[in-house]
């Protein structure tokens, strides 16, 4: 019986292995709440009636942000 090509094995190739310092930041798993916050998506669904600007608006006030925007 003929095996599909989906079903090959494959094999992975890693160029080369390599380490990461902490200094130069952190896993994302490993983020605090306020980080992905600050610098992350909050991915909302909007309800019919106020813009997408007041609902960002709604938004900055909430989690105290200088900065948000809409897309």
């Amino acid at each position: 019986m003929n095996n599909l090509p989906s079903e090959k094995k494959r094999e992975i190739f890693v160029r080369k292995e390599a380490t990461t310092d902490d200094k130069f930041g952190c896993y994302p798993d490993k983020r605090k709440v306020e980080d992905l916050i600050q610098y992350g998506i909050v991915d909302l669904n909007k309800p019919s009636g106020p813009t997408s600007h007041v609902v960002a608006d709604y938004v900055k006030k909430i989690l105290n942000l200088d900065k948000v925007g809409h897309a």
